[in-house]
């Protein structure tokens, strides 16, 4: 039977049986000779005796009696309490009857469909084994629909149903009904003259409901604590156009009748723009005025910035962090001239004193070994604090991906010097993927790959991998060591097997490499690398170009091959950059004299540059050239030409489909390459790393005999989404050819790709 419990109320029921007789006492001093207690069947009935406050032997007072009722009540174990007296022989005896309340045994979710149960239990806890109470669960239906109501489900409804399993048991049902999401219908802006409403939509997160993106993003999303962030966002762009005296009030909020969408309204009073009147500095003593002018953009006669002056601060402290003086302290204060609409900046400086480390304590890390963290920390033990080198040290423990959380906290322990404190919070660096894909490359693609970033908590890299696809099958197992014996020299091993069909020959390559590395300085380091594979071609159509025939006639060939490289690296995270480049030189050399069969050389230039833009927005753009050639007679073999078009290099076009192509349709490669990559990125899911990405590709591949020239570079555009897995970037990219060339299609080509980037 479903019982339906309302607000409880207290009955208190005491019955005085006065009797004339000769056992009850005449007189008006009526003594307790007995108490005693029923119902109670969980809780003890020494414990409820011991809340009582009327004792045998007390005299029997109406008072004393009701506080008792109430303190058992308080207790929140009884539904109701009833005293009963009965007159007895000199006095009377009092009886404390108990009415407990049901036991939860369970807690039972039905109708939650976008919550799952885990989820609701996580975010409300409930206890069971408890008696119930009402006031309880009451906190838990607004509770629950306070969590309803953070995912957007603000018509939820949430009802408590209490059945009775046995005469002191229950069960609890929070029957729901979630209804539909709220969504963001408009966002208006009132009071705006200088700025239109697009412009200022363009400065908050909150969004009108879009019904392409909404489902998979949070756009369209109605939140109180982003709504309170985008006011900030709001008098931010304006002070950082000059309007000192903006106002913007909190938004109006309307819900709809159905409580399906949400419309508001921000009002603004923009008041007037000012400029720059003068710029002073006060408390520097240890670099002069003319030197922090160097550092601070904010010029005398522009429009007022605040976005400019925090910049300039940064600068300024940064200068003297990098000179030890960490607790340095800069603060503008401003003077404003109403009358002509100006303003006087000056930057108050407190430069306090330098700073040296004493002691360097790291914590978190359960699994990495110090000393894996410690070499990646570029600030010493008793030397002066640089907050530059600080920065990078995080970027440092950043980049080894080992990492969910990183602090570096500078601890003053006693003048002058200070404790670092390095506190991490490891993740999972141990990843079995198995997956699938599909690329205009491979077709269908099965790949699985077992990878242990950490290994032994060592800083180690242990990599097996296969990748099956209608066209490719590669199998690889890479070690790689990052400090050898604890140098400064890295280490990397490769062995690869693989087997790629073309569509008029296959080519199987076998072997390994190894591969040394060293930095010089922070940011550029260089590597050594040999190479032993046997490269064969087979299953050789007629079809097929005449530079395959004549190597396929050679049967197995070996190369042995060293190569060098030189890379210069100041991203700020590698495996998903937002700011700085990465420039690189390869050459690589295969030679007879190695014990080798081919002869050539190879050249590549690579550059990437990473422009950080609005709300986490990034401006990408990449650019490879590459040459190659046989020497000593030999052809260079068709294993080493550049093969441009896909997912790699242009999109938009098949693989190898951007260079020189046979009568037939045959790709061949080219001897050079050169293409450019321009990628906008766009925040999806940030919290999970997945982002939209707008792309323009160009370029080719060239032939022996053939020139580079520009006008013949092919181009495509095209859209995607990019995820930054634990297994490596993984990439769904839809590409279209621009100005395709006759027998060709505008078709867009779908590229599917895991574990890299440009």
């Amino acid at each position: 039977m479903l019982k339906r419990f309302g607000p409880l109320s207290l009955l208190l029921v005491v019955i005085f049986i006065c009797f004339s007789s000769p056992g009850f006492p005449e007189d008006n001093e009526i003594r307790v000779k007995l108490i005693d207690l029923r119902g109670n069947r969980k809780i003890d009935t020494a414990t409820l005796l011991s809340k009582i406050t009327l004792k045998e032997g007390d005299l029997f007072s109406p008072e004393q009696i009701r506080e008792d009722v109430k303190t058992l009540y308080r207790m929140g174990y009884f539904d109701r309490v009833e005293v009963e007296t009965e007159g007895l022989e000199g006095g009377v005896a009092v009886t404390f009857v108990v009415h407990e309340k049901p036991f939860l045994v369970d807690v039972i979710y039905e109708g939650n469909e976008h919550l799952d149960k885990d989820k609701l239990k996580e975010k409300v806890p409930i206890k069971t084994d408890t008696f119930l109470d009402m006031e309880e669960i009451n906190s838990y239906v607004d509770k629950i629909k306070k969590l309803y109501e953070g995912e957007a489900y603000y018509s939820a409804e949430i009802t408590p149903v209490i059945q009775l399993v046995s005469e002191d048991q229950a069960v609890l049902t929070f029957l729901i009904k979630e209804g539909e999401k709220a969504y963001v219908r408009r966002v208006r802006m009132r009071g705006n003259q200088k700025f239109t409403d697009k412009e200022l939509r363009k400065q908050i997160e909150t969004s009108n409901y879009f019904w392409l993106t909404s489902w998979l993003s949070e756009s369209g999303r109605y939140k109180e604590e982003t709504l309170e962030a985008d006011l900030d966002r709001l008098r931010e762009f304006y002070l950082n156009h000059g309007y000192l005296q903006v106002q913007v009030a909190p938004p109006k909020v309307e819900l709809s009748a159905d409580k399906q969408w949400f419309d508001i309204t921000f009002s603004i009073v923009e008041g007037d723009q000012f400029r720059i009147r003068e710029i002073h500095y006060q408390g520097n003593e240890l670099f002069d005025t003319e030197h922090l002018i160097g550092q601070t953009k904010s010029k005398e006669g522009e429009i007022f910035n605040r976005g400019q002056i925090r910049l300039d601060i940064m600068s300024m402290v940064d200068l003297y962090g990098e000179r030890g003086y960490i607790f340095a302290n800069v603060v503008p204060q401003l003077s404003p001239h109403i009358e002509d609409k100006t303003v006087d900046v000056t930057f108050q400086v407190t430069e306090d004193s330098e700073v040296k480390v004493r002691e360097i304590h790291i914590t978190g890390n359960d699994k990495t070994r110090d000393k894996v963290i410690r070499r990646e920390i570029r600030v010493n033990e008793q030397e002066l604090v640089n907050t530059k080198q600080l920065r990078r040290s995080f970027q440092r423990l950043n980049n080894l991906n080992f990492f969910e959380n990183i602090e570096i906290i500078p601890e003053q322990v006693e003048p002058g010097w200070v404790d670092l404190n390095v506190k991490v919070k490891e993740k999972p660096t141990g990843t079995f993927s198995v997956g699938g894909g599909y690329s205009s490359v491979d077709r269908l693609i099965f790949m699985t790959e077992v990878t242990q970033g950490n290994l032994f908590g060592r800083g180690q890299l242990l990599r097996a991998k296969a990748e099956l696809g209608g066209r490719r099958k590669t199998y690889s197992l890479t070690f790689r060591e990052p400090h050898l014996f604890d140098s400064d020299i890295s280490g990397t091993t490769d062995l690869f097997n693989s087997v790629r069909s073309f569509s008029s020959y296959q080519e199987k390559r076998l072997g390994g490499d190894l591969v040394l590395g060293r930095s010089f300085g922070e940011y550029v380091s260089g590597t050594v690398s040999y190479t032993l594979e046997t490269l064969e071609i087979f299953d050789v159509q007629e079809s097929a170009p005449d530079l395959i025939k004549r190597q396929a006639q050679k049967g197995e060939t070996l190369t042995s091959a060293l190569g060098f490289s030189l890379a210069r690296d100041t991203r700020d995270f590698i495996f998903d950059p937002t700011s700085g480049s990465r420039n690189s030189i390869s050459f690589e050399y295969a030679g007879t004299f190695l014990g080798g069969d081919n002869d050539y050389y190879k050249t590549v230039f690579d550059t990437s540059r990473f422009f950080p833009l609005w709300r986490e927005h990034v401006l990408s753009v990449h650019g490879r050239a590459g040459y190659a050639v046989g020497i000593n007679g030999n052809e260079l073999p068709a294993g080493e030409r550049f093969f441009v078009g896909g997912i790699n290099t242009v999109r938009g076009f098949k693989f190898g489909k951007a260079g020189p192509i046979t009568s037939t349709g045959e790709i061949l490669g080219g001897n050079k390459e050169l293409f450019f990559n321009v990628e906008y990125l766009i925040p999806l899911v940030p919290e999970a790393k997945i982002k939209w990405l707008f792309f323009y590709d160009i370029g080719r591949a060239f032939d022996d005999s053939e020139g580079i020239h520009f006008s013949e570079l092919r181009q495509g555009i095209g859209f995607g989404i990019r995820w930054i897995s634990p297994v490596g970037p993984l990439r769904l990219e839809m590409g279209r050819k621009l100005h395709p060339q006759a027998g060709e299609n505008k078709e867009f080509i779908p590229e599917f790709s895991i574990g890299t980037l440009f």
